[in-house]
């Protein structure tokens, strides 16, 4: 199910194209300068399919394993100097040291397919759910995770015990733990912003004009109508039932392989959106067709607010 009211963010996913400047903007603005949070990307763009960040999250999840510190983007350092000072006669190396074995974006592009075409991939961008049932805020014994009366769940540091029940039971594990600093870090939706009446700075810089923002209470805001009226935004992993606020439209507008077949995979994307992907589907068509269409005007931009 999907929230009735507070905040929500809807992506769309045949719109979105990996330019990362969700995850950078948002790298920039909460954590690079905060000590401990090298790994910690709030908003980060995977390839699906593909393992993911942290390295086979899914697949650990529906194992029931936590994810290891070494599934996480490592510490490490560029040697710059090199290249005004090079100790060897041939080209300067400025490669990472310790030499990283997984990251963020690992497999970028990489997707399934042998041939230009039957390559099929897709970008999904994944941030904290701010899920209305969040398991994090429901284990949380100290109650410094809590969710906030617009929907937004956050964080307390003063009230934490640092005993990592957050961190483990996340669904999305899109818990960070800061190991310097011993406690957890989270998206929180740009609560700073959102006060001010501004959106996320995830939305704010999305090039694709593919992320939407407002309230689920709202008939006049865009999440209102892509998740209430039109009910074409859907919850990443439903079988979860954490009923999350940030929403997808499934990425099933793909050009088709030359012989008429569908590119996509039916089973992946039931996997991740469940079997309504087939009901949108029908209703994107249906409304592309339309030229007064309200909803091809929000998607298409003609009305969005960004």
């Amino acid at each position: 199910m999907i929230p009735d009211k507070g905040y929500a963010i809807v992506v769309d996913l045949n719109k979105c194209v990996g330019c990362q400047a969700c995850a950078v903007a948002c790298k920039v603005w909460w954590t690079s300068k905060e000590k401990g949070l090298e790994h910690a990307w709030w908003i980060i763009t995977e390839t699906r399919p593909g393992r993911g960040y942290p390295k086979d999250w899914v697949e650990k999840v529906k194992k029931g394993v936590p994810n290891a510190r070494e599934d996480y983007e490592s510490d490490f350092r560029y040697r710059y100097e090199n290249l005004l000072s090079n100790p060897s006669s041939g080209i300067p190396k400025i490669y990472p040291e310790p030499l990283p074995k997984y990251g963020p974006n690992w497999e970028w592009d990489l997707g399934v397919g042998e041939t230009p075409d039957d390559a099929w991939y897709f970008y999904l961008p994944i941030q904290c759910m701010h899920c209305e049932n969040a398991p994090c805020v429901e284990v949380c014994p100290a109650k410094a995770m809590y969710k906030r009366e617009d929907g937004i769940v956050v964080y307390d540091p003063d009230v934490c015990i640092r005993c990592q029940s957050c961190f483990v039971v996340c669904p999305y594990r899109r818990i960070f733990w800061n190991y310097e600093q011993n406690r957890p870090s989270k998206c929180i939706m740009c609560v700073p912003l959102v006060e001010r009446g501004e959106k996320p700075i995830c939305v704010r810089v999305c090039g694709a004009r593919a992320r939407f923002f407002g309230r689920l209470d709202d008939p006049n805001s865009p999440v209102y109508v892509l998740a209430k009226e039109y009910k074409v935004a859907l919850p990443l992993f439903p079988q979860f039932k954490t009923n999350p606020r940030v929403l997808y439209i499934p990425p099933v507008l793909t050009p088709p392989k030359s012989n008429g077949e569908e590119r996509y995979d039916k089973k992946y994307l039931e996997e991740l959106f469940g079997k309504d992907v087939w009901r949108v589907k029908e209703i994107l068509e249906r409304e592309r067709k339309n030229p007064n269409s309200k909803l091809m005007k929000i998607l298409g931009g003609v009305t969005y607010e960004g």
